[in-house]
């Protein structure tokens, strides 16, 4: 007789296998269990990724917050604090609930279904809106002008090529979170064939 603690972390292997198959041709439909264990799978992980996202936002935060009590340029100040302000409202809406049980009620593939939708949302709202930081950085690049053009090389100064690393990451970010979109949205729709609703 088998484990059943074995057997249920096995069930979440054997599903994403399952749709692994589908990938490579072969047509799978999913059993209610593989659909309920993957499930338990993605509400395991979602959790595990806020509690690291929110570590990761709550660090940069006070990184923000140490450099606006800091740093004396009046421009690079509004620049840092615009940031801040831009980070909360991106990121701030995503730790507002927290622990979201679901409808015990709700059937796993509903539950599956609206968490990909929710993370497809979440992924293009950031997206759309990631160029809020351009009016941050265009300001700390305003502060910073003076010793760019006088050529200091103090600690106070700062190279055109850190502003041009920070454009680019920016689009880069920006791709990023379109590809990420657009793999939740695949995600959906693969629980919807797979389990074949």
């Amino acid at each position: 007789m088998r484990d059943p603690e074995a057997s249920e972390g096995e069930a979440p292997r054997t599903a994403w296998r399952a749709l692994e198959n589908e990938r490579q041709g072969g047509e799978v439909v999913l059993t209610p269990d593989h659909v309920c264990a993957m499930a338990r799978a993605r509400e395991r992980l979602s959790a595990h990724v806020r509690a690291a996202s929110l570590v990761f936002i709550v660090a940069i935060a006070t990184g923000l917050l140490y450099d606006l009590f800091t740093v004396d340029q009046p421009w690079i100040r509004i620049g840092v604090a615009w940031t801040l302000c831009i980070l909360v409202y991106l990121f701030g809406p995503a730790f507002e609930n927290q622990v979201r049980q679901g409808d015990v009620s709700e059937p796993c593939i509903r539950f599956l279904e609206r968490e990909h939708e929710e993370r497809r949302r979440h992924y293009l709202r950031i997206r759309n809106r990631l160029f809020l930081f351009v009016p941050g950085i265009l300001a700390c690049w305003f502060g910073r002008a003076p010793a760019i053009i006088k050529g200091s090389s103090g600690p106070g100064s700062a190279s055109p090529w850190l502003f041009l690393t920070v454009a680019v990451s920016l689009v880069l970010v920006w791709f990023a979170f379109g590809k990420a979109g657009q793999k939740a949205a695949r995600d959906r729709d693969e629980i919807r064939r797979s389990s074949g609703y």
